[in-house]
């Protein structure tokens, strides 16, 4: 095996926000669509034979693919059967930087689907142009806020409403390679902090893969997530609200961290794809998903170990995935019978049956009494510490969700620091940080009337 070593081109990064939402974009549909005029019609869909008389139809735009994408659709096919009245129907739009842009479309358009699948850093575009149905009038004494775990419920409230309902929600986790652990000597667990993982890395490196000495970490080259994590734990923000402090000193150390753990100490790389090299045993850890989980499990020819994130000054352990919102101005028998989807989807028996699946997180709180599902977190330390360290997550930062391309900002000044040993770190940070205080301003008045 060889270790691949990804060079970023900055135009790739910057081309990550091409199919972001814009304000004004919306702005012009958002109108009309909150002035109270101008009822939404339906998206076409193709009900099965079997299903044509039923009283309503529900349709539901996925932003989820492969493996997943078929266990929602199970899921729906499992609804479908439950009862007779009505038929739900996933549509798969693309990934959340795909599907986003199609809802825009469908706005403006004036027929949208009955539930949409956004992104945690999506749903809060489309709440600041005022096109959101308020969702907690349709919570029932048996379906309600109380039936979630709250760190995630709590993500889709503005306002004292909830727009957006938690569904395939996960959060970095650490990887690590048992068998190389084992054969240098390193206890089995995760490093408590990114200074042990230093020192472990020069015990890691002198394995060697393919004649190449064995790199200790692999960082991630087209998502912040992590790289947020990691500012985090070094006691910084992106942002606290939109009030932008990836310039702030915490944010350059660590930043300043990583880029000599990778050019001064040559202990680790930017990969392409972290858990593909991790699985393929090129590397000794990454941070990855949650929900990567059960992949690298059908990857990795190796023990898999799994832990919470490496602390520094703190712990900083961000929320990241997915979860469901409905429309205003869609007539009430449509959002009545959509809303009937999303229960179900939240049930106990249904979120574990997506957790067992997919490897995403229990959602919903009783999920973890389901008898297969508690079976399971009993059995895999690794599943266990995935949904313990959810308990001491928190939200991402705000920039992220209400500033068009603020990811691929931010991305693009992570890649320049880890790809370049000698770029000033403060000086790419400011420029960062100046890109998002002009996005950050264009929403202020908005995000204030929401969040503030």
């Amino acid at each position: 095996m060889t270790i691949e070593r990804f060079t970023p081109n900055r135009r790739t990064f910057l081309g990550l926000g091409a199919a972001g939402l814009s304000a004004p974009l919306l702005a012009s549909c958002a109108g009309d669509i909150s002035s109270g005029e101008g009822e939404l019609g339906q998206v076409d869909f193709s009900a099965p034979s079997q299903y044509r008389d039923r009283e309503m139809n529900v349709v539901l735009w996925s932003a989820t693919g492969g493996t997943n994408g078929e266990q929602l659709q199970e899921l729906i096919d499992g609804f479908n059967e439950s009862q007779t009245d009505i038929y739900a129907e996933v549509q798969y739009q693309g990934g959340y930087e795909e599907s986003g842009p199609k809802v825009t479309a469908a706005l403006q358009a004036g027929s949208v689907p009955d539930v949409a699948m956004f992104a945690d850093t999506w749903w809060p575009r489309f709440l600041l142009n005022d096109v959101l149905e308020p969702m907690d009038d349709y919570f029932t004494a048996d379906y309600n806020s109380d039936s979630y775990v709250g760190q995630v419920f709590d993500e889709g409230s503005a306002s004292g409403s909830t727009y957006w309902i938690s569904f395939g929600r996960s959060t970095p986790l650490f990887y690590y390679n048992k068998d190389y652990f084992t054969e240098v000597g390193l206890p089995d667990r995760g490093p408590q902090t990114w200074t042990e993982l230093r020192e472990w890395a020069a015990e890691l490196n002198q394995l060697q893969v393919s004649g190449q000495a064995l790199p200790a970490h692999a960082f991630s080259s087209g998502d912040d997530w992590p790289f947020m994590a990691m500012i985090w734990q070094f006691g910084g923000r992106i942002s606290d609200g939109l009030e932008i402090h990836i310039d702030g000193a915490e944010a350059v150390e660590a930043g300043e961290w990583a880029q000599r753990f990778i050019h001064d100490d040559n202990f680790g790389y930017l990969a392409q794809s972290p858990n593909t090299d991790f699985g393929a045993g090129v590397v000794a850890t990454t941070v990855g998903s949650t929900g990567s989980l059960r992949g690298i499990y059908e990857e990795a020819d190796f023990e898999v170990g799994a832990a919470f994130l490496p602390q520094e000054s703190t712990h900083g352990v961000p929320t990241g995935g997915n979860g469901f919102s409905m429309f205003k101005n869609v007539p009430a028998e449509r959002k009545e019978a959509a809303f009937e989807v999303l229960k179900y989807l939240g049930s106990p028996a249904s979120s574990a049956a997506w957790t067992l699946g997919t490897g995403y997180l229990p959602v919903v709180a009783a999920a973890r009494d389901e008898p297969e599902l508690a079976e399971v977190l009993a059995a895999d330390p690794n599943f266990n510490a995935a949904a313990e360290q959810l308990e001491i997550s928190q939200p991402t930062d705000a920039v992220r969700q209400m500033v068009t391309d603020s990811t691929a900002t931010i991305i693009s000044g992570v890649q320049e620091i880890f790809s370049n040993g000698s770029t000033d770190v403060r000086a790419t940070f400011d420029n960062v940080a100046a890109q998002l205080r002009d996005g950050a301003e264009s929403v202020q008045d908005d995000y204030e009337q929401w969040f503030g």
